[in-house]
């Protein structure tokens, strides 16, 4: 089981900023949002291996920010409480932009709250404008991220497909977990339900690999990329 440091040094190491050392600041410290970040630096090393650019961005300070600020909790993505961070990536011609713990509109009306997501940059670049809370027609990916000491229900694989169901079209949608559960296993067997990854950690660097290059082969499927 990892602990919270070995989830803070990965994260560390997967984005610090060459020349310059970064500190990471966590709102919460907890291995849940630890994970998080995490995933989302997972999901950033995807995008370069796939052939595309990504620049950390502050909501405050723009390019580059020190230190990099997760949320505590899910929350607006315009919000400018604090300098929270998001990656602005570009692949293929295309601009989109990697965000953690943000708030959506499904498709129902519903308030979605999706730990890393995938959304286009113009309409992020809106949505900073507005303040509207951003409706998922133009998200492109949701990961659902548990990190959990206890046996881990089939009630999150449901809830996480309802959520799924109600986003319209993902490009990229996978349930990430550290843990393990067949019951769980199994109920993702389903053709149409989200790409599982369980015992992922930076102490499995073969669950790792795994993911990371599920993650760039729905990329490089979704920008036509060979």
């Amino acid at each position: 089981m990892p602990t919270f440091q070995d989830l803070v040094q990965a994260v560390t190491g997967l984005l610090s900023i060459p020349a310059a050392p970064t500190i990471l600041q966590l709102n919460s410290s907890t291995r849940e949002r630890a994970f998080e970040a995490y995933i989302f630096s997972l999901v950033l090393q995807a995008v370069k291996n796939a052939g595309g650019t990504v620049q950390l961005m502050g909501i405050q300070t723009g390019p580059n920010p020190n230190p990099l600020v997760f949320r505590g909790s899910p929350g607006q993505m315009s919000s400018r409480i604090q300098n929270f961070i998001y990656a602005r990536c570009s692949l293929n011609g295309y601009d989109f932009e990697v965000h953690v713990d943000v708030q959506y509109q499904g498709s129902s009306g519903a308030t979605h709250e999706i730990d890393i997501s995938i959304y286009d940059a113009t309409r992020a670049d809106a949505i900073r404008f507005t303040g509207a809370i951003p409706a998922v027609r133009s998200l492109y990916g949701a990961i659902e991220c548990k990190f959990y000491d206890s046996t881990l229900g089939t009630v999150l694989g449901r809830a996480f497909v309802g959520l799924v169901d109600d986003c319209g079209t993902l490009k990229v949608n996978s349930f990430v977990t550290n843990g393990q559960s067949v019951g769980l296993a199994r109920y993702f067997t389903h053709a149409r339900r989200s790409q599982p990854f369980f015992g992922l950690s930076p102490l499995r660097i073969s669950v790792v690999n795994r993911f990371v290059a599920a993650v760039e082969q729905a990329l490089r499927k979704w920008r036509g990329i060979t």
